[in-house]
């Protein structure tokens, strides 16, 4: 048998021996006693593979710039934010804005409200605060039962309200929108009125408008129809 294959045995044999020793009261003969029996190659195999491994003290000094660049804290300052001279999310809001700016302060908003009933068209003139300026009807303008509801009932309606419109423009500077409501003639009068020339002074200054038709969806019984 080789010296490498009768290694182990002979290891386990010096280690048993060595322990059982530190128990026994003849424990310094016995480690004697081993030691001069074993040959000198094992002595200095078993003395080399006893000694302890030192213990490196690792410093921050000794790890990498890119490691210590991991290892610093995080500061989590919540999502990025774009550049200062990054453009705008909704260019249409900013050109809003900056021509509200440039103006300095936006103008009043005016209402003109039309009714156009299968009865009458009234048509009304108002500030923004609701305190209403004129009020025009067909049978104010002379129309008489069933011509008031009619084409050109609305239409000179629309002429006397585009009229007071113009004069209150001498005295403020002012936009305005439009309000419909019913399905009668003056309706379409109304709108004819705005975009022909009766209405080029104002046309430019009319920012919105405005269905107020009531749509009936269900609801209760209709009133019985009006028999002449």
């Amino acid at each position: 048998m080789s010296f490498l294959r009768a290694l182990p045995t002979l290891r386990s044999t010096v280690t048993h021996r060595a322990w059982t020793a530190s128990f026994s009261s003849s424990a310094p003969a016995c480690a004697s006693a081993s030691s001069s029996s074993q040959p000198p190659e094992l002595t200095e195999f078993l003395e080399s593979s006893s000694t302890t491994v030192p213990e490196t003290d690792i410093s921050s000094a000794d790890i990498p710039p890119a490691q210590a660049a991991l290892e610093t804290t995080i500061v989590d300052d919540g999502p990025p934010q774009a550049p200062a001279d990054s453009y705008p999310a909704n260019p249409a809001s900013a050109a809003n804005r900056i021509a509200k700016a440039e103006v300095g302060q936006t103008k009043a908003l005016y209402a003109v409200s039309v009714k156009a009933t299968r009865n009458n068209t009234i048509v009304t003139f108002a500030r923004p605060n609701g305190n209403q300026l004129l009020t025009l009807t067909g049978g104010k303008l002379g129309f008489k039962k069933s011509n008031r509801n009619g084409y050109e009932a609305g239409y000179q309606c629309a002429v006397g309200i585009i009229a007071a419109m113009e004069a209150e423009m001498q005295k403020t500077d002012f936009e305005w929108q439009l309000f419909l409501k019913g399905f009668g003639a003056g309706r379409e009068a109304m709108l004819t009125a705005v975009t022909t020339s009766v209405g080029a002074n104002v046309k430019d200054r009319l920012k919105r408008v405005t269905d107020r038709t009531p749509i009936k969806i269900g609801g209760t019984r209709g009133q019985k129809t009006r028999r002449i």
